[in-house]
């Protein structure tokens, strides 16, 4: 790596609601590859960064902000469904999406419990209902809905997410979920 010192990553990746048959290379349901096993890959690559960062940082620490939904809330992990495969075929885009972000705040939760002692502070939370790219599969009627109604502008997603990454206060939320906006 070109770069000796990252003081905040941030997991933002996501897919959601996508055709059930659009799987990654390694032949993983999209939402559970993009969302969770990406970030969750992409992390352990940058880990010894952050670590190094932590331990040269004044305040000890460097920040992994992990992007999850409410939808967490709809989600549980099934082993069975993360291939594509019988079991995984029975769930619905919206349930699988519910379990990819259920992986987001596990995989932040794992990750604050092993590597917190040596100063990594790993955050997961949900940005809100936010107008972006990541409804380009939802049905243009429910999507015209959704935006009218129940979606709030892409800055606004940003709140949260920034609040984790830099507020001095949040350094001491290590295994925390934070909802909208900076709570």
């Amino acid at each position: 790596s070109k770069e000796t010192q990252l003081h905040v990553l941030i997991n933002n990746a996501g897919v959601m609601f996508p055709p059930k048959d659009l799987l990654t290379a390694d032949g993983y349901d999209l939402q559970f590859g993009t969302n969770v096993l990406g970030h969750h890959y992409f992390t352990k690559l940058l880990l010894p960064t952050l670590i190094s960062t932590a331990q040269t940082s004044p305040d000890g620490k460097a920040r992994v902000v992990t992007v999850a939904s409410s939808a967490h809330l709809f989600g549980s992990l099934d082993f069975a469904t993360f291939k594509d495969g019988p079991v995984r075929k029975k769930m619905s885009p919206q349930s699988l999406y519910g379990q990819s972000k259920y992986g987001n705040i596990v995989s932040a939760l794992e990750l604050a419990k092993r590597y917190g002692n040596q100063g990594i502070v790993s955050i997961a939370l949900n940005p809100g209902n936010i107008r972006s790219d990541l409804q380009r599969y939802v049905p243009d009627f429910a999507r015209k809905i959704m935006n009218a109604v129940l979606l709030f502008d892409t800055p606004q997603g940003a709140l949260t997410q920034l609040y984790a990454g830099t507020a001095p206060e949040a350094a001491g939320l290590n295994g925390k979920y934070l909802v909208p906006w900076a709570r």
